[in-house]
């Protein structure tokens, strides 16, 4: 295979990389107390990409397909009439694996799947609640990636994680609670399966005897989940830079506009221990780094890949991520969190007369390009003269990226985040986002 790989490399092209990566993972579904799916999995291979004209891209799964897969990548490559912008760099050469002080492949599958009997155990006893669901998730991928600038990583990355979810019914009502969380670590990480199915009922159970969410135009405060939720869709995507490139972000042009409160700082930053977007190098051998996006309400950067860094004429910011060794590497967020500010807060709810504390997320619509969003709360609560009063079901915020980051006039000092795989061009990936209580003004109205 080394022999293969430096004859790869050497090919007369602009610039070659390979990807190599043995991946084993798992994932167990528990309903209502029973294992039903559990996937064992186990994948192998190497992707090529080779850049003449335009980018080239062949994968395969074994080894000696190595120089046939360059040459058809090197074909493609050939076939274009515009040729790409990039900018050659020396590569890295390094080796790096995440800690794990419990690898998930000594643990036996016996004990995954009692993960998840244990958050049953806690909720199936308990009124109203009449189903639950509990995946387990972890996976270790051990990648080789070279290229023709002399980068030579050796990597080793390992994440696990948790989600629950929980559905209660009353009067012929039904409402849902769910919990997740999860880490770039080991099996130690997850260590309180029942607080995830105690947390989840809690909620499904609440939102029963909540009442329906007026509509219009109030003052709102955000939990520090939904605010990760609302930055990193509403604007991460919008920082995006392919998405500036193809026009279809309404951030083109505005580096260095005042575009948010001046409360507003927002960053994304794969190297934070332990997170779940993290990671030590990007798909293209590119050593991640903290990129500032938005600083003191002021537009700082976007996200970049090689080419987009190199087509605009700005630093790379090593946001170039693939899914695995058959996909091609694309511009992604990976940890993108909204700085605390130094307000509590029971602050965040003084002077509001009359208003909305809105807390998680079960997802929503982002038109990066128009600049507007749909997402719907987990939960919310009234604020009446500054105190929470009733809770309310059923919670939709709406409004305008710009318009409800302008409008940003409170931040908290608490910090929270938030797990999940986000998906883009048929890619998934995992990330974080979070922040802290922020204080906005929005559209508010029932999404029943």
């Amino acid at each position: 295979m080394l022999d293969g790989l430096d004859k790869a490399l050497e090919i007369s092209a602009r610039f070659v990389d390979i990807t190599f990566q043995e991946r084993e993972s798992t994932s167990i579904v528990t309903k209502d107390g029973v294992a039903k799916d559990i996937s064992l999995g186990a994948t192998a291979g190497f992707g090529v990409r080779v850049l003449d004209r335009i980018w080239g891209f062949a994968s395969a799964n074994n080894p000696g397909e190595l120089l046939d897969a360059v040459g058809r990548a090197h074909r493609a490559a050939q076939a274009g009439k515009k040729e790409i912008a990039f900018t050659p760099v020396e590569g890295p050469v390094d080796r790096v694996k995440t800690p794990v002080k419990i690898e998930p492949l000594d643990v036996s599958l016996e004990e995954k799947i009692e993960f998840g009997q244990r958050a049953y155990n806690v909720v199936k006893d308990r009124e109203h609640v009449v189903s639950s669901s509990f995946t387990y998730f972890d996976s270790k991928i051990k990648g080789f990636y070279a290229s023709s600038e002399g980068a030579r990583i050796e990597s080793e990355t390992t994440k696990v994680a948790f989600f629950g979810g929980v559905f209660a019914k009353k009067n012929g009502a039904l409402q849902f609670g769910s919990e997740r969380a999860g880490a770039t670590a080991g099996f130690e990480y997850l260590k309180d399966p029942e607080a995830f199915g105690v947390g989840a009922a809690d909620k499904a159970l609440r939102l029963l005897d909540a009442r329906q969410a007026p509509s219009g135009r109030f003052k709102v405060v955000l939990d520090p989940l939904l605010t990760g939720v609302f930055i990193h869709e509403a604007l991460g995507h919008a920082v995006e830079a392919d998405h500036i490139i193809q026009g279809e972000s309404i951030l083109e042009g505005r580096l260095g506009e005042t575009i948010a409160s001046e409360q507003v700082t927002i960053y994304d930053d794969p190297t934070i221990p332990g997170s779940f977007g993290f990671y030590f190098y990007d798909d293209e051998g590119t050593r991640a780094r903290k990129t500032m996006l938005v600083e003191d309400g002021v537009l700082k950067g976007f996200l970049h890949s090689r080419e987009t860094s190199s087509t605009l004429g700005r630093d790379n910011t090593g946001n170039a991520r693939a899914q695995g060794f058959d996909y091609l590497p694309i511009v992604r967020m990976s940890n993108t969190f909204l700085e605390p500010r130094g307000q509590e807060l029971d602050e965040l709810f003084e002077g509001i007369d009359y208003g909305v504390y809105l807390l998680g997320s079960k997802g929503g619509e982002v038109d990066p390009a128009k600049g507007v969003f749909q997402f719907s709360a987990e939960e919310g609560f009234l604020i009446e003269k500054g105190e929470i009063t009733s809770a309310v079901k059923d919670v939709a915020l709406s409004g305008e990226i710009l318009k409800i980051l302008r409008e940003v006039d409170g931040v908290g000092r608490d910090f929270d985040s938030h797990i999940g795989f986000c998906g883009k061009e048929g890619q998934s990936v995992p990330v974080g986002d979070g922040g802290a209580h922020i204080r906005t003004t929005a559209a508010v109205g029932g999404a029943g």
